[in-house]
């Protein structure tokens, strides 16, 4: 059975190559990243601004949620990891590699909607 969920991968580019890492990742990461792992259903970037964070809390300039379809994902990262390191999903000298975070997420229930918004 397969487990809906997302994966949210959050990034930096490094200082002063902010417009290199953002076309390499949307015309590059991204289609390998879908093209190794069909389990992935779509992929969206987001720029981050940091609104209220507790002290020590890094400081990411992008997210990306990938919507995931899968029964492992310790495999689907598996394999997303060896195709990086064989070269088969390329890396950037723009990403700063040594702040990524790659969480999995899966919902607790079903979206909440708002209804009061619904009205007006």
């Amino acid at each position: 059975m397969s487990k809906k969920g997302q994966l949210l991968v959050f990034s930096n580019a490094k200082p002063g190559t902010e417009a290199e890492f953002n076309e390499w990742y949307d015309r590059q990461h991204v289609p390998d990243t879908l093209r190794i792992a069909p389990e992935i259903r779509s992929a969206q970037r987001f720029s981050l601004n940091s609104i209220a964070a507790a002290p020590g809390t890094p400081a990411w300039q992008y997210v990306t949620l990938y919507e995931l379809d899968a029964e492992h994902v310790g495999e689907v990262m598996q394999r997303m990891n060896e195709a990086m390191i064989g070269g088969r999903i390329p890396m950037s000298d723009n990403a700063e590699l040594s702040t990524v975070t790659v969480l999995h997420a899966t919902a607790l229930g079903a979206p909440v909607l708002n209804r009061v918004a619904e009205q007006a």
